[in-house]
């Protein structure tokens, strides 16, 4: 297996298409046949078809594109987001066995039944609890004229029920800018919208991945004693927004709380020191302010599930460890491709930092891999060993083969 990346911010879609795809090939020696898998990746700026066909004149008709929305793109030495950002990857195989499999109509409602017809595909296959799948959604559904969040957590419960356990599992929502507007899927073989999407990957190829967020806990324990849907109603027994004011006070005002309060999941045992691998964070979407509820991105939040409020490092020195750790610890196999799926609300301008993670894994990974990476609407990683969709986090992937 091998690979290579592009990058482009060329508003002309054409032209960023034929910029991206011939910086990927040129990176990757562009020799042999041409490469079986493209993986693409544009904001909402661009036409989809047209970046389509613009990718296909370059790389030729037979490899299968794959990608979709994102609100911005990485590679190796360029990043960039909410403009006209395009980032793909050319793959070869080499042999290695990669299904491409799809579901359509998958609505606010329908995320379970969705994920379950996909489980029962990726069992037809013959998926095992070790293989590898890398898995790409539609986050929005527009169909009933307002804008409804796909639940990726239902999704992946589907999946479960269907092949009886979690694959190992990584992913993205995505979404093609800041302010959601509609955006296309590229399966393989066609073009299509609110679709889930799984790339299974046979035996020689191993995708190892390590979640990122660098958040802490900075209060104790509290409960959601009531909610609906995706909205926690009450905590403690008082309405969710009252009890939020009354602990917060003036240091953060409840204006604030979309896209900046973090709520952390403690999948662990909550007595021993603290381990950032054991959480799941939950980041605030929206009031509502009639019911004083707080809205999150994900449903799971629901009576009896304990929380505590989260904090956002400053430092990004936490992440070398990190991803020092995957390639280390590879035993031996060779590093071809790294993958970096960055919660959208991480990068610096949007959040209000100093600092890009971005230029982090880039100045990590050295040029060791090619490197792609996309912002996304929610991602999915493993936390105690479970394939689990997570909000404010960066999901870094890092695929090896055999010496």
């Amino acid at each position: 297996m091998r690979a290579g990346v592009g990058y482009s911010e060329n508003p002309d879609t054409a032209a960023a298409a034929v910029e991206a795809a011939t910086a990927a090939l040129a990176q990757a020696g562009k020799t042999g046949p041409p490469c079986d898998l493209v993986l693409l990746f544009s904001t909402a700026r661009h036409d989809a078809r047209i970046l389509h066909d613009s990718v296909v004149s370059v790389v030729g008709e037979f490899p299968r594109i794959v990608g979709g929305g994102a609100v911005g793109a990485m590679t190796n030495d360029q990043f960039g987001y909410a403009g006209d950002q395009v980032g793909i990857a050319v793959i070869w195989l080499d042999g290695v066995q990669c299904d491409i499999l799809d579901e359509g109509g998958l609505l606010q409602g329908e995320e379970k039944a969705v994920g379950q017809r996909l489980g029962k595909k990726l069992a037809a296959l013959g998926i095992g609890q070790t293989s590898h799948v890398v898995m790409f959604y539609d986050s929005f559904d527009r169909t009933r004229g307002d804008l409804r969040l796909v639940q990726a957590s239902s999704l992946i419960e589907g999946m479960e029920e269907s092949l009886g356990f979690f694959p190992a599992l990584s992913g993205a929502g995505l979404m093609g800018d800041f302010t959601n507007s509609p955006s296309w899927q590229w399966t393989g073989e066609k073009m299509a919208e609110r679709h889930a999407l799984a790339l299974a990957f046979g035996d020689g190829v191993q995708v190892d991945s390590v979640i990122i967020h660098g958040c802490r806990p900075i209060t104790g324990y509290y409960t959601v004693t009531k909610s609906e849907q995706q909205t926690i109603l009450e905590i403690n027994g008082e309405p969710a927004l009252t009890f939020l004011d009354r602990l917060l006070g003036a240091s953060i005002l409840p204006e604030s709380y979309p896209f900046f309060l973090i709520l952390g999941i403690n999948k662990g045992d909550k007595w021993v020191e603290f381990n950032e691998y054991n959480y799941v964070n939950r980041l605030c979407l929206a009031l509502d302010k009639e019911r004083k509820g707080l809205v999150m991105f994900e449903s799971d939040m629901v009576e009896g599930t304990e929380f505590q409020i989260m904090h956002r490092s400053l430092n990004l020195d936490y992440m070398k460890p990190q991803i020092e750790g995957l390639f280390k610890g590879l035993g031996g196999r060779r590093p071809v491709f790294a993958f970096y799926i960055d919660c959208a609300g991480r990068a610096a301008a949007y959040a209000g930092l100093d600092q890009e993670d971005a230029v982090r894994v880039q100045e990590i990974v050295a040029g060791r891999v090619p490197l792609l990476g996309l912002y996304t609407g929610v991602e999915i990683g493993s936390v105690m060993g479970r394939s689990r969709a997570l909000d404010w986090t960066g999901v870094f992937c890092l695929f090896s083969v055999p010496q």
